[in-house]
């Protein structure tokens, strides 16, 4: 069995990112986080980078954008292989854990309408569908808009 550990992700662990976000998450789309785009979201002040490795291995990814109001998901992957062992649970309870501590409320995200696995994940976290925005994914997909209210979370701690 791995032993799966998450950290902050390093500068260096941007390509790698990328391209399991495109084998992941935007696979039939175009390419738009590119090695440049994950890096330029790392650099900013308000973002998070989190990694979950497998040794020297990386097994799934978290990019975060903390605001005034709320959080925001920018993107999350889980390679195949690491699948339902819950490593995308922890990422998203990480962003989550870092947001209440900011004293941020709200986590905010989308999701490609027809990734319904990735749909029902969040939905089983507690995230509830909020919108759809017609050819959000370059124009050729739509996204479903998805919020979580973590007042709840505060108050039960």
């Amino acid at each position: 069995m791995s032993i799966i550990t998450l950290g902050p992700a390093r500068m260096g662990d941007a390509p790698a990112i990328a391209h399991l976000s495109r084998d992941l998450v935007e696979a039939d789309l175009p390419w738009s986080w590119t090695p440049r785009r994950v890096a330029g979201l790392m650099r900013q002040r308000e973002s998070a980078a989190v990694i979950a490795r497998d040794k020297n291995r990386l097994a799934g990814f978290i990019l975060a954008q903390y605001g005034d109001e709320s959080a925001h998901i920018a993107l999350l992957g889980v390679a195949n292989e690491y699948r339902r062992q819950g490593i995308g649970r922890r990422l998203v309870q990480w962003v989550e854990e870092t947001a209440t501590s900011a004293g941020l409320f709200l986590v905010r995200l989308e999701v490609r309408a027809i990734k319904r696995e990735a749909r029902h994940f969040y939905a089983t976290l507690g995230y509830r569908e909020v919108d759809r925005v017609d050819g959000y994914y370059s124009g050729i997909e739509d996204a479903i808009k998805m919020s979580r209210d973590l007042r709840a979370l505060s108050t039960s701690k």
